[in-house]
């Protein structure tokens, strides 16, 4: 398996990967919708076999207080479904949080199951004094990826507006 940032040819499958993994096709107009924005600021994929078998993406947030620019937000994270449970979506988080943590960026959230991304070190983003728009609770986390990262950083996170459009 490589982890690497996509290239424009990977596009069609990048959108496979989540129209696979999330048996509908919401997340990869998602995908597609950040992308035509400009929003899709860091993504990587995993690739084995020759093919795009795993993707993550992390847009910008805005944050009700303190916000710099310098938090994103993951989603969606997609593995197709014959890759599910073999360390693939762990190792392209870590990699891609690695990778993060070398940029500017502070931050990270993420609306997902807090078993799954404590695993990472994301925590409650209550905890820092964040809370999301969509009532997620303790399944709204964050991340500094440096000491201090969460600092300053109150209230409201609001994902990019194209999240909007993504069927419940």
């Amino acid at each position: 398996m490589r982890i690497r940032a996509p290239l424009p040819v990977d596009a069609e499958a990048v959108l496979a990967v989540h129209r696979a993994a999330f048996g509908r096709d919401g997340e990869a107009q998602l995908v597609a919708a950040l992308a035509a924005a400009g929003r899709n600021v860091f993504e990587r994929l995993a690739e084995a076999e020759a093919a795009v078998v795993a993707h993550v993406l992390f847009s910008p947030v805005r944050i009700a207080e303190g916000d710099d620019g310098l938090a994103l937000g993951l989603a969606p994270m997609a593995v197709m479904p014959a890759w599910q449970r073999r360390g693939i979506g762990s190792a392209l988080i870590e990699t891609a949080l690695r990778e993060l943590a070398a940029t500017p960026c502070r931050a990270v959230v993420v609306l997902g199951d807090p078993a799954y991304y404590g695993r990472f070190g994301f925590a409650p983003a209550s905890s820092a004094g964040l809370h999301d728009t969509y009532g997620g609770g303790d399944a709204f986390m964050a991340l500094a990826l440096r000491a201090g990262g969460l600092d300053g950083y109150r209230g409201r996170v609001d994902y990019a507006p194209e999240f909007d459009q993504l069927p419940e």
